[in-house]
């Protein structure tokens, strides 16, 4: 992983180290992470990675052995009957998936088409009418390899924020299933108030999910106010 801009981008995201007087901070920091690589990056100074149906495949299979509650799926591709089998068999077993949402403008869908999987996109992507959520994907500071940091952009990002709060939340109530996991993220929306977000999630531009107020409406206590949750 010392080469692997995108996912140390991805991971500094979800769970960079606290308290660390270093860097940055994740959104969920104490969360363990499972790192398994399935693409291979194209170049060393860019994000662009291949992946295929077998190493993808591989790489779920190995995250639902490794017992993974929640697994992010920052890539994008067309729908994949066999990756769709192993999403919706995990999602069975309980574990929820967080992935990038496809363009809106591909009539052919994406690969999380026909799954349980919380779709997101980046705040500045166009609107859908779907169910997909929006987080911040624009100019985001985050862990780059060789223990630097940089900004990078990207549905990828926004896909990491989502899932750190989904790790902030299960560790408050581990029975949240993939629809509750929903409901909470657009419900704690709070137009006009990105200030508390550490992601935005719903339709509309200007509104985002506020993650303080998500974890207390999963943990059935607690209260907010501006500047909680950060990022």
């Amino acid at each position: 992983f010392n080469r692997d801009r995108h996912g140390t981008e991805v991971v500094g995201v979800i769970a960079a180290a606290a308290n660390n007087a270093e860097g940055i901070v994740g959104v969920a920091p104490r969360a363990r992470v499972y790192l398994i690589k399935a693409c291979w990056q194209l170049a060393a100074d860019a994000d662009p990675a291949r992946c295929n149906s077998f190493t993808l495949a591989q790489g779920l299979v190995a995250a639902l052995d490794a017992g993974a509650q929640v697994v992010n799926l920052s890539i994008t591709g067309p729908s994949d009957p066999l990756l769709r089998e192993l999403i919706q068999e995990g999602s069975q077993r309980g574990v929820l998936f967080v992935g990038a949402a496809a363009d809106p403008a591909d009539a052919q869908g994406g690969l999380l088409q026909g799954t349980r999987a919380i779709e997101v996109a980046s705040l500045n992507s166009p609107r859908a009418a779907d169910a997909r959520v929006y987080a911040p994907g624009s100019e985001i500071l985050t862990l780059m390899p060789g223990g630097r940091y940089d900004f990078a952009s990207g549905s990828s990002l926004a896909t990491a924020h989502v899932t750190g709060t989904v790790a902030l939340i299960l560790a408050s109530n581990p029975r949240v299933s993939a629809g509750t996991m929903q409901r909470l993220l657009r419900e704690s929306s709070s137009e006009g108030q990105s200030g508390v977000t550490a992601v935005s999630v719903t339709a509309d531009a200007s509104a985002g999910v506020d993650a303080c107020a998500a974890l207390a409406a999963a943990a059935g206590h607690g209260a907010c106010k501006r500047g909680d949750l950060h990022t």
